[in-house]
């Protein structure tokens, strides 16, 4: 799982970080243009439909806070997973540069490879930071695995998945309904196989998927998938002797970590909603999103690009007026999205200079 610095600063390359951002506004671009012409409504009618109000600005700004509040829980997340050995500053660099190479990735690919790397340059050992960064996973798996169900104890899951039974996948061949259980289901098994190698039967775990990749037909992800089945067996014996009190804060930070992500939704759409929200539409939205994320899951393209955006259009498509949807999800990206690829370079080239000595915009000559 450990990542090579050479291979880490090729991320930084102009066209990894401008990618997602060509990618998504231009699905969102021509999505767009095509509601246009199906709907024959003039671009003046759109663009007075999306008026700013001091209200606007308000939760706009409330939006940010939320942003601010998500990047909080993981700094306070990060601090205990790796027993306060790491200080506030340090801490909000990795998370922020994890947050980078999650939004230039595929969102099945994450940064977790280059989140191990920077622990273990901070003197975290090797098999410590393999245990936060599967605990991190670990908790995420919970929280937006769940989080549909709970909401629905609120809402009618009728009302939570209603846009979706409207909306047909080219790539599935069926609704976007079915996508959603599928990426699901995925979650679900790749969940239960976390808690069984981390905490039930990490031996019985590791000696079925030694033999699993040793198969034939897996030789192409055999070296890989060998590496991640000796990497769950690290991080289960640090993490079996664990008390009670340290599930307990990081379970509270990592839910502060995600009320925070989802309040930025929320507060966007209560930004231009034309009634003010109740408290039963927030808890509709909050589970909408919670299936939201679990489509993002099955997109293929760096940071969830175009199908985020297309998948918020969908889902939040009533909260507004007509022809707003797409837009409110290019500010919601604003928000939430495109300011980790803006500040990922001046954040790792600090991190650099601090780790090696050197500037990550320099060749780098004899890093590894």
């Amino acid at each position: 799982m450990v990542a090579k610095t050479s291979d880490l600063l090729k991320q930084f390359s102009p066209g990894r970080i401008l990618l997602p951002v060509i990618l998504g506004l231009g699905i969102v671009g021509y999505t767009l243009y095509g509601e246009l012409v199906k709907s024959e409504l003039p671009i003046g009618e759109a663009l007075n439909r999306f008026a700013w109000t001091s209200r606007s600005v308000w939760w706009i700004a409330l939006a940010f806070l939320m942003m601010m509040l998500r990047d909080f829980g993981y700094l306070w997340q990060l601090r205990i997973l790796t027993d306060r050995k790491l200080g506030w500053r340090t801490s909000l660099e990795i998370v922020l540069l994890w947050d980078f190479f999650a939004a230039v990735s595929p969102s099945m690919v994450g940064g977790a490879a280059v989140a191990v790397f920077m622990l273990v340059k901070e003197q975290i050992s090797i098999g410590r930071s393999t245990a936060i960064v599967f605990t991190t996973v670990f908790l995420d798996q919970v929280f937006y695995t769940s989080l549909p169900f709970f909401a629905s104890l609120f809402v009618p899951q009728a009302e939570i998945f209603a846009p979706l039974e409207y909306v047909r996948s080219e790539l599935l061949g069926t609704s976007m309904m079915v996508g959603f259980w599928i990426a699901w289901g995925g979650l679900v098994v790749y969940l239960l196989l976390l808690i069984g190698a981390l905490f039930v039967a990490p031996h019985w775990i590791n000696w079925w998927l030694t033999r699993l990749f040793m198969l034939p037909m897996f030789r192409f992800w055999r070296a890989r998938g060998l590496h991640m089945v000796n990497d769950l067996l690290t991080a289960s014996r640090d993490l079996r002797d664990r008390k009670s009190i340290f599930w307990f804060q990081v379970w509270m930070a990592t839910s502060l970590a995600w009320i925070g992500r989802y309040l930025v939704v929320n507060c966007v759409l209560a930004a231009f909603s034309p009634m003010p929200m109740s408290l039963i539409d927030h808890l509709l939205a909050i589970g909408r999103q919670a299936v939201l994320w679990i489509i993002m899951v099955l997109s293929p393209t760096p940071g969830s690009a175009g199908v985020a955006e297309l998948g918020f259009s969908w889902l939040f498509g009533d909260f507004v007026p007509a022809g707003v949807a797409l837009g409110l999800a290019v500010l919601w990206r604003l928000v939430s999205y495109y300011p980790y690829l803006i500040i990922g370079v001046p954040v790792m080239t600090r991190w650099v200079r601090r780790v090696y000595g050197t500037d990550v915009r320099k060749p780098q000559i004899g890093i590894e």
